[in-house]
């Protein structure tokens, strides 16, 4: 008996340990892994990108501008929202984003999938002219050279390919870190290892594209809660194969609170277990019936369970069989299997996320797993209660934390627009309801957001960045962004005041000393006749912590300003907006530097021809050595790992014509 036990206690944990073996395998092969470069010209497929949205009102206008920003011919690119038994304003603000809208009511026939075939039938039966559909979700953004990676694939031959697809974890806490991790090692590790070991993809439900004779010859029968990987098994009993596009990336917002995230895991967890049940027999039957072996590494990676339960599991079964060896009722060799497995699992962990390029965020918040894993076992504990894998369920969403249309560089986020649409998104924020902040991002701002975390939040809430330096518009077309050109603050600000005036909109001038508010507010109101500029105050130095900002909030209110102009200094004026946004009874709040100054003429600009040459710093050194030495010397010195960053995220998105 004692040897059965032993044998059966062993023989779990070698299944543990092959299945961990395999993921560490991957985790070994993405190391490095780098797609082969195909040079191509400008791109000749027809793209329809499909944005399924359930009142995304909060999200949408983003994610369409991120997409209508993209490097493409605009001739061979459609953006098409799919109002989806919508309830709030998704249709129109998409609309007004630049999309193409179709309105679809179905109350009985809720879901993704459902709004997915009802899109596509549609563009079938009318004709439209499209060589692949791409879909991407309503909370997402997409990074440069998403389109062309994947339209570069489809003219290699690849009818459907599945983008890299990760979460924006920044201030989100422990879980959603740990969520985001694992999404790092279940797309970009295990699919960058399966790329470079020969095997598919599978799809993730966003950024994945779809020839349309593919569409024709399998139209989209998916409707479950995890329909990306109900059609992918699908597809590959079909004998296709999804191509992982390394290249094209994609960012996703995680669930809001513990209820949302909650609710997102049922559905994924308990949707896979729906198609294991309702797949995997065919995958293998396939294998051993007809001799199918191009569907081995699909059962495998079907029977490779999530992560957390593969872990706990082996931690499980290291215990039980260690206790039993302990108390001599079985030999010591039975507990090496799950030693292995455990040791196999914790490698895959290490390696992929240092393949991946995780975050130093996402390793600090590996020390909250078991609590984390916790919690995925109440996930289980309600799946294993009953588990309805058709049940539509809307996963809860942050409002989003940044403007549409927003690149990275270096991680900054920053807005690539030019005056006239930094100035039509600023008036179009007046009387919505909620404060919108602006911000400019120059070198030396972008340096503080890259040492301190508060600062890059700050940034990632702004509603608007602007492009105020060269170098940063530099960097930005480096990266391959289309950039207009360089939006400075004192530039905005003249710019804004016409166009406040025509609105009848009210301005308010906060900081300055010396009573430069007040002359600056002088100035103003005789240059732009008919501008309304309700009040000033100039407070005393102290710390942002220190400002009485309910006395502030009280001065703006009795005012009733829309724009509120706040002139501190970085990084003091956006982290007082960023403080005190609650008492702010503003629209528009944007930090303004030392633009009071220079409408008073207490300071002068460099010359037009500095300005436009890009040495706008060497006027201001000039004026003010003593102050800004230190502080050009040290950006210098960050320029050269910023340019450095920025190169690496251009080869990655392979732009230029290179696509994964």
């Amino acid at each position: 008996m004692s040897a059965l036990v032993a044998a059966l206690l062993a023989g779990a944990g070698g299944a543990a340990a092959a299945l961990a073996f395999y993921l560490f395998v991957l985790a070994i092969a993405s190391v490095g892994y780098r797609p082969a470069r195909r040079v191509r010209p400008e791109p000749a497929n027809r793209l329809i990108v499909l944005v399924p949205a359930h009142d995304e009102e909060r999200l949408v206008q983003r994610t369409v501008r991120s997409l209508l920003a993209q490097d493409y011919p605009a001739g061979l690119l459609q953006v098409v929202v799919i109002a989806d038994n919508c309830s709030d304003a998704t249709a129109g603000l998409a609309e007004a984003a630049g999309a193409r809208v179709f309105v679809r009511t179905d109350p009985d026939q809720k879901g993704k999938g459902q709004a997915l075939r009802w899109a596509l039938d549609r563009l079938v039966a009318a004709g439209e002219r499209f060589d692949a559909a791409v879909v991407v979700d309503a909370d997402s953004t997409v990074r440069p050279g998403f389109l062309r990676a994947l339209e570069a694939e489809l003219a290699a031959g690849s009818q459907v390919v599945q983008a890299d697809y990760s979460l924006v974890a920044e201030g989100g806490g422990p879980r959603t870190e740990l969520v985001a991790a694992g999404f790092l090692l279940f797309h970009r590790v295990r699919f960058g290892g399966r790329a470079r070991l020969g095997m598919a993809a599978n799809l993730v439900g966003n950024g994945m594209l779809f020839g349309r004779d593919v569409l024709t010859a399998h139209p989209w029968s998916a409707f479950t809660g995890v329909e990306d990987l109900e059609y992918s098994m699908d597809l590959r009993l079909a004998g296709v194969r999804p191509r992982f596009a390394a290249g094209a990336r994609i960012e996703g917002t995680p669930a809001v609170g513990a209820n949302g995230a909650m609710r997102q895991r049922l559905r994924w967890e308990g949707g896979r277990f729906n198609v294991v049940k309702t797949r995997f027999g065919r995958l293998v039957w396939a294998v051993i019936r007809h001799g199918r072996l191009d569907l081995l590494d699909a059962a495998l990676d079907l029977a490779t369970p999530p992560l957390g339960l593969l872990g706990m599991a082996s931690a499980a079964g290291l215990a039980v069989t260690f206790a039993a060896a302990l108390l001599g009722w079985i030999p010591a060799w039975a507990v090496l299997p799950w030693a292995l497995a455990l040791a196999l699992i914790a490698g895959f962990v290490v390696i992929g996320l240092a393949s991946a390029g995780a975050p130093r965020s996402a390793w600090k918040a590996l020390a909250m797993a078991p609590v984390f894993l916790a919690w995925k076992v109440v996930a289980y504990l309600r799946i294993a209660r009953g588990f309805d894998p058709r049940r539509w369920d809307r996963t809860d969403r942050a409002a989003a934390p940044a403007t549409a249309g927003r690149i990275e560089i270096a991680d900054v986020p920053v807005d690539p627009v030019g005056m006239d649409e930094a100035l039509d998104r600023i008036c179009s924020a007046i009387g919505r309801g909620r404060l919108f902040q602006v911000s400019t991002i120059n070198l030396d701002f972008m340096v503080r957001a890259r040492t301190d975390v508060r600062i890059m939040r700050i940034f990632r809430r702004s509603d608007l960045n602007l492009a105020d330096g060269a170098p940063v518009v530099a960097l930005g077309r480096l990266l391959g962004a289309r950039i207009p050109g360089r939006v400075a603050g004192a530039d905005v600000v003249p710019a804004l005041m016409p166009r406040l005036a025509e609105l009848g909109a009210r301005v308010f001038l906060l900081g300055g000393e010396n009573g430069v508010a007040a002359r600056a507010a002088a100035i103003l109101s005789e240059q732009f006749p008919g501008l309304q500029v309700a009040g000033v105050y100039e407070p005393a130095r102290c710390a942002v912590e220190e400002m009485d900002g309910e006395a502030i909030g009280a001065l703006i209110a009795e005012a009733r300003a829309d724009v509120l102009l706040v002139a501190l200094g970085h990084p003091k004026q956006e982290r007082f907006i960023e403080a005190y946004r609650e008492m702010l009874p503003v629209s528009v709040a944007m930090g303004v530097g030392c633009v009071f100054d220079l409408i008073a003429g207490e300071s002068r600009r460099a010359p037009a021809w500095m300005q436009a040459a890009g040495l706008e710093w060497a006027f201001r050194l000039f004026q003010e050595p003593g102050r800004l030495l230190r502080r050009y010397v040290t950006d210098a010195a960050w320029l050269i790992p910023i340019t450095a960053t920025v190169l690496r995220e251009r080869l990655a998105s392979g732009l230029a014509g290179e696509a994964a």
